[in-house]
């Protein structure tokens, strides 16, 4: 039988993909858009009333209604004055660079929000000081799209610190490959502002190329090299690929050798995707979170580097499910591969985003709905093994639909039930899980179904402590000593009844786990008891920087909770609690 491969799903500016194979036929089911990939990514990106996808209950709203995953917070009321603003600035700057490494997506974006939301005077001092500490925080978590959204809402031409602020936008819109307008914000520049790394020449330069102006860009790059004391070498390889110059500076000697200035790698970005040049994972790890965009738009970027950079971006809410669907789509397997799926994951087992793709173009190019659903099991398995689980679950959305009830696909009820309550659809997993137990009778995993139900369903925080009460009750794992003592921290906290384990293990007479100094820790305590929430945010986060929550002395856990418990009356608490869990594995 003869079989034709149409695989198409994203147009790459004016590039479609499609790729027919004569030697077996596979059917694409596409259920994703064609909007081209650029176009879906800064469409997320400049819709500043954009909705990023993920649970209401699980959502944060920050400011101009944009929600961040798995957080359920009112939007901060603003302030003129608070914490930040009564604080020094040398505190100020030591506080920011204690909030650098924040592992809780949670809190990073508390922090965001309440941030964003600070109402100051830039024609007072202080507080045009404390905007350009924001700013540049904002840039150096890899947020510079935050970044630039604040210099936008404000008027900054006559600001001591315009010129910092001119490289925020323009580094922005070279980021997101938008280098006609970085060209015209250029030419809009008065010439007397000047930046570091002579960048303002060098976009000259490139924004001339663009405009096919090449021997004014060649005099002025002439020009350039005599100047720089200090030649970017790697500018230069750059500059002679993509206008073709007949001095080809230590070209031979290829990327990963010359020197890259990483205050200009914005500007690389832009020129290496007009190159046509690939990133390499060396440069991504460079700023993996602010370099993650222009390698997802960069095609000839490896793919696996480029999927690599979109699972980033998608839990970081930069780029939506329906862009993160189409890279993966766009990944090249042929026809055999596709027949083949036992081998082609075994030649590809080492790398867990070529795995990813596979896995999920297999998926969708199933004809037959119960070929469809073992795949899609099979999709979710891996994902779970690797710690991905909430980008296969979104990524399946679209596909849970067309699971019909059978009695052959009801014994995946739970699984199915679970990717339905990772996409806030509450309903449909009641179904899944009342179909299951009704023809498999209850067992460990309908429970486990519904205790998830329980706990992502739940509206408000006597119902979550309800929940969680039911599900520790039913826990009993106690291989495990650090869960026991998260066992015992939420029950102190929540004054749950369950049993846990205080027995001494004389094994472990101390703990080698940090606490933080006395005098933060005090801080914290007074905080709480004196209900300063801002104060409290401030401190929390810094005590818990560069720490997962599996890492945390319980003793710190323990007041960390207790103080969320009350904070903004319990609005994070529910959300912080189920990333806990799940960063002890006690959930999904």
């Amino acid at each position: 039988m003869k079989f034709i491969l149409i695989v198409f799903i994203i147009l790459f500016s004016n590039f479609i993909l499609a790729n027919e194979e004569s030697n077996g036929e596979v059917e694409v089911i596409n259920l994703y858009e064609t909007k081209s990939l650029d176009q879906m990514v800064l469409d997320n990106l400049n819709n500043k009333d954009k909705i990023v996808e993920m649970e209401e209950d699980e959502s944060l709203i920050v400011s101009e209604e944009v929600e961040t995953i798995e957080t359920e917070v009112q939007q901060i009321e603003i302030t003129k004055y608070n914490f930040i603003q009564n604080s020094e600035i040398k505190d100020l700057k030591n506080y920011f660079n204690n909030l650098q490494k924040i592992n809780s997506k949670i809190l990073q974006a508390q922090i965001i929000s309440y941030l964003e939301n600070l109402q100051l005077n830039l024609e007072n001092d202080k507080d045009n000081e404390i905007f350009f500490l924001i700013v540049n925080y904002f840039k150096s978590i890899g947020q510079i799209n935050k970044s630039y959204e604040l210099v936008q809402n404000y008027a900054l031409t006559e600001n001591i610190n315009f010129g910092f602020y001119t490289g925020i936008k323009l580094n922005y819109l070279l980021s997101t490959f938008q280098l006609n307008e970085a060209c015209n914000l250029r030419e809009e520049l008065n010439s007397n502002i000047k930046l570091d790394n002579f960048f303002l020449e060098k976009l000259d330069i490139f924004c001339l190329i663009l405009n096919n102006n090449l021997s004014e860009a060649n005099l002025l790059n002439s020009i350039l090299i005599e100047t720089e004391n200090n030649l970017d070498a790697y500018y230069q390889y750059l500059f002679a690929l993509i206008s073709n110059s007949s001095e080809k500076l230590i070209i031979d000697k290829g990327i990963k050798n010359l020197e890259i200035n990483e205050d200009l790698i914005f500007l690389y970005s832009a020129m290496t995707r007009i190159a046509e040049l690939p990133f390499s994972h060396e440069f991504y790890e460079l700023d993996k979170k602010n370099l993650s965009i222009p390698i997802i738009l960069n095609q000839a970027s490896p793919i696996d580097l480029r999927i690599k950079a979109a699972n980033e971006s998608f839990l970081e809410n930069l780029i939506t499910s329906d862009s993160l669907a189409a890279l993966y789509m766009s990944a090249d397997f042929n026809s055999d591969q596709l027949n083949n799926p036992k081998e082609t994951i075994k030649s590809i087992s080492n790398n867990e985003e070529l795995s990813m793709a596979f896995l999920f173009k297999l998926v969708n190019i199933q004809i037959f709905p119960k070929d469809r659903l073992d795949v899609l099991i099979q999709f979710w398995k891996f994902a779970k093994k690797y710690n991905l689980e909430e980008i296969a679950y979104k990524l399946s959305n679209n596909m849970l639909s067309s699971i019909e009830a059978t009695s052959e696909n009801i014994i995946y009820g739970p699984q199915i039930a679970s990717a339905y309550i990772f996409n806030n659809n509450y309903e449909m997993a009641l179904t899944w899980i009342e179909l299951y137990e009704s023809a498999k009778q209850i067992d460990s995993q309908s429970i486990y179904a519904r205790v998830l139900l329980d706990l992502y369903s739940s509206k408000d925080l006597n119902t979550f402590i309800n929940s969680i009460n039911f599900t520790l009750n039913n826990y009993n794992d106690e291989q495990q000593n650090q869960n026991a003592e998260l066992l015992f921290v939420l029950k102190e906290v929540m004054d749950l009844d369950i049993n846990s384990n205080t027995k001494i293990n004389l094994n472990k007479i101390f703990d080698e786990r940090s606490m933080p100094s006395i005098f933060l820790f005090n801080e914290i305590n007074n905080s709480i008891i004196s209900v300063n929430e801002d104060e409290f945010l401030i401190y929390s986060v810094i005590s818990l920087n560069g720490k997962n929550w599996n890492n945390i002395h319980p003793e710190h856990l323990k007041l960390i909770l207790n103080g969320y418990l009350k904070y903004k009356d319990g609005a994070l608490f529910r959300n912080l609690i189920l990333e806990i869990l799940k960063n002890y594995k006690f959930l999904i």
